[in-house]
């Protein structure tokens, strides 16, 4: 049975994989800032990273969607003090409102501002996601110190290869996202050359494009791990290669050197956010970015333009240095 405190901060997390590591950042400014104990709920999937983890005192996984009144029951049951929310959805912003949640600390989008007693604009504001989280932040602590590094340790190992190893992630939830198959199969025989083993993560909607990237030689993975487990994989390897996308943002909080390749969408929104990371994007393709889940150009030439070799050269840069 979990044990939730009382007065304690309430963290909302997002089922998106890539919004849900951001908030590890978050999780760890409120750490250093010492508010009391912390509560991490939302669905168990992206929950899970921090389960029995020092970021969080408790947390609560839902295997269901639930609504704001069944949310505002569970604020008010545990008496929370307080309410961070950064998904742009309505109900958590409601739910903390109804339950008399004192401080509501979230974004405004989805007519959520209204119920938050500290709120500014998401997708509206300038800079990265992580200014704009931290933008909303400073309503309530206007003298916070830039976001942290998430330094995320999932405190498991697997059974990884015995050589060296790089990890590669080819899928994307947009198919427009994704680097091409034949560009990720080239950078596998790459690097098994040079004497890395290539191990290939992705989700269990990912599998195709995964087993077609591990016939160049690989091991793949893809919707054999949780979201901790393919952090443990990503924290032993040497280096990844990912697309915009969630697993690119987990491999940069576990401080593994990663290059993101970005095409359709620009890294001066959804930029990675780690200590060794390179992002990629051409900038000599008008039609990008276009954030389209479809694209029209034939070729997709803002993702299949960023040529094996480039990537392979960016990886070994930060993986030297």
């Amino acid at each position: 049975m979990v044990t939730i405190p009382q007065n304690a901060t309430w963290v909302r997390f997002p089922r998106f994989v890539g919004d849900a590591v951001q908030q590890l950042s978050i999780l760890r400014l409120l750490r250093q800032m010492d508010i009391g104990p912390l509560v991490v709920w939302g669905p168990a999937a992206t929950v899970a990273l921090v389960d029995g983890h020092e970021l969080a005192d408790a947390v609560l996984l839902e295997k269901h969607k639930p609504g704001s009144w069944e949310m505002s029951k569970t604020l008010r049951q545990h008496q929370a003090a307080r309410s961070i929310h950064f998904p742009k959805s309505l109900r958590p912003a409601l739910a903390a409102f109804l339950a008399r949640v004192p401080e509501r600390i979230g974004v405004s989008e989805s007519l959520a501002g209204p119920f938050n007693t500290h709120t500014a604009s998401f997708w509206k504001a300038p800079g990265t996601f992580m200014d704009r989280y931290l933008r909303v932040l400073r309503k309530r602590w206007p003298d916070l110190p830039p976001l942290p590094y998430p330094d995320y340790d999932p405190n498991l190992r697997v059974e990884a290869p015995a050589s060296p190893y790089l990890c590669l992630m080819p899928g994307s939830v947009w198919e427009t996202k994704s680097w091409p198959v034949e560009h990720y199969k080239a950078l596998a025989t790459q690097a098994s050359q040079e004497g890395f083993a290539v191990v290939i993560l992705g989700a269990p909607s990912e599998r195709e494009i995964c087993q077609e990237v591990a016939t160049a030689g690989g091991l793949d993975l893809s919707g054999k791990t949780n979201l901790r487990e393919a952090a443990a994989w990503l924290q032993g390897a040497k280096g990844a290669v990912g697309n915009d996308s969630g697993l690119s943002h987990l491999a940069a909080a576990c401080n593994t050197p990663i290059v993101a390749l970005y095409g359709p969408t620009s890294p001066e929104g959804p930029a990675i956010w780690g200590p060794k990371v390179s992002m990629i994007r051409l900038e000599n393709v008008p039609c990008a970015p276009c954030y389209e889940r479809a694209c029209k150009v034939p070729g997709r030439p803002c993702m299949a333009g960023i040529k094996p070799d480039r990537a392979w050269m960016e990886l070994k840069r930060l993986m030297q240095g």
